[in-house]
């Protein structure tokens, strides 16, 4: 089952060297273009191999959400 994710997780899971638990636990994790930005931001930062390498093998993904009310939501509640 795909999910949705901030930046925090992705990055917080990958300077640790446990990056892989999401794709267990996920199989897939899809990303807006701005946490693409973030997480790609500081090129050497600690786990951003890790990131990389994710991002290469697409089980990390970037894309938008369709539904206005949805991405509105999510907003609110991640407050970005």
């Amino acid at each position: 089952m795909p999910i949705v994710s901030n930046t925090s997780p992705i990055l917080n899971l990958a300077i640790i060297n446990y990056l892989d638990l999401l794709q267990r636990q996920f199989v897939q994790v899809l990303i807006p273009a701005k946490v693409l930005d973030e997480v790609r931001s500081e090129q050497e930062a600690p786990g951003k191999l890790s990131i990389r390498q994710a991002l290469q093998d697409e089980w990390i993904r970037v894309g938008e959400l369709q539904s206005p009310h949805l991405a509105h939501a999510l907003a609110l509640e991640l407050e970005e």
